[in-house]
């Protein structure tokens, strides 16, 4: 494995763009780096590309190493797509496998069986390090694809690509706005974009005043996210965001102060009550209202004031408090 490894170059995400956009689908790709977010759209892009509309909901199958079942994994690997027809596999926290499972799970990857595309994906807090053994056998059998933040001028042409789609231009400050705050995160780079372009006529010129009016802060659209995984009960993805924010510097007090100011704005918004902000925005918190219902708007507001009680009184690092209650308020 380690020679295969070695031979074995680093694609990144644009290549693998071009690749499945021209028709050329690798048998198993491993997704890694810091950005979950481009990971998630390129296993979205892989899934419509490969699979006939009408094969995507029997034929592709997303699995989690530390929530199936091992052998059960090694089930929906072995087996040979009926008909001839596509398959496509996501498995994603493989860093998860035990040392005992991970020959068998290597083996039934050398190669898959045919028409399958095999993805193996690692969250971003969670990717093995590059001289692990782990990462080398997993460069053994996978084609490897790593998912770094945008740089500069990628972010720049994506702007300027999303606005023109949308019958707007922008000045260079602004523009620049845009990139500095999100830093080279593309879930946060559309998040942005995505307020602007439904918020903004088509035909205007976009300056730095409506950029500072329209995009209230990158953390309150990151809350967005984060409420929404809540809802739809993906503990995972919503404990990636709050890892997320700590790596960029949110203290877990300010943390709790945004979590807690949101929740009491859905209470607001069940009430019917005045928010203040921009339209955007109050349309989004009624609309997250909707499917969050009061009972557990005031559940979640309870263990969020019991856990700042416990951040205060014991011993134990905030960040496993502060994970736990997550956990909770996302079950």
């Amino acid at each position: 494995m380690a020679k295969a490894a070695a031979s074995r170059r680093i694609l990144d995400p644009i290549t693998l763009g071009r690749e499945i956009g021209a028709g050329n689908f690798r048998p198993v790709y491993y997704f890694f780096g810091e950005e979950d977010y481009r990971k998630a759209e390129a296993v979205k892009h892989i899934v419509t590309l490969y699979l006939p509309q009408a094969q995507r909901m029997l034929n592709f199958s997303r699995l989690t190493v530390d929530k199936a079942d091992f052998e059960a994994i090694c089930g929906e690997l072995a087996s040979i797509p009926m008909l001839g027809e596509r398959r496509v596999l996501f498995v994603d926290e493989v860093q998860r496998l035990k040392p005992t499972h991970q020959q068998k799970f290597f083996a039934l990857l050398a190669p898959p069986p045919p028409e399958t595309v095999v993805i193996l994906s690692s969250p971003a807090e969670r990717t093995p390090r590059k001289d692990s053994a782990l990462f080398r056998d997993l460069g053994g059998v996978a084609d490897l694809v790593q998912f770094d933040r945008l740089a500069k001028n990628a972010a720049e042409a994506k702007v300027l690509r999303t606005l023109e789609e949308a019958g707007l231009t922008c000045d260079r400050e602004a523009l620049n706005m845009l990139v500095e705050i999100t830093d080279g995160d593309f879930g946060g780079l559309v998040g942005e974009l995505e307020k602007l372009v439904l918020s903004v006529e088509p035909g205007r010129r976009i300056g730095l005043d409506e950029v500072k009016t329209l995009v209230s802060s990158h953390e309150q659209f990151t809350m967005f996210e984060l409420i929404d995984s809540i809802i739809a009960h993906e503990r995972d993805t919503a404990l990636h965001i709050y890892n997320d924010l700590s790596r960029k510097g949110v203290r877990t007090e300010q943390f709790m102060g945004m979590l807690s100011g949101h929740m009491v704005n859905l209470l607001k918004a069940h009430a019917n009550k005045k928010i203040a902000g921009q339209p955007f925005y109050v349309g989004k918190l009624r609309q997250q209202a909707r499917e969050y219902d009061r009972p557990k708007v005031l559940s979640a507001l309870a263990r969020i004031a019991e856990t700042e009680r416990n951040i205060r009184r014991t011993k134990l690092k905030p960040s496993i408090l502060v994970e736990n209650l997550i956990r909770e308020i996302a079950a």
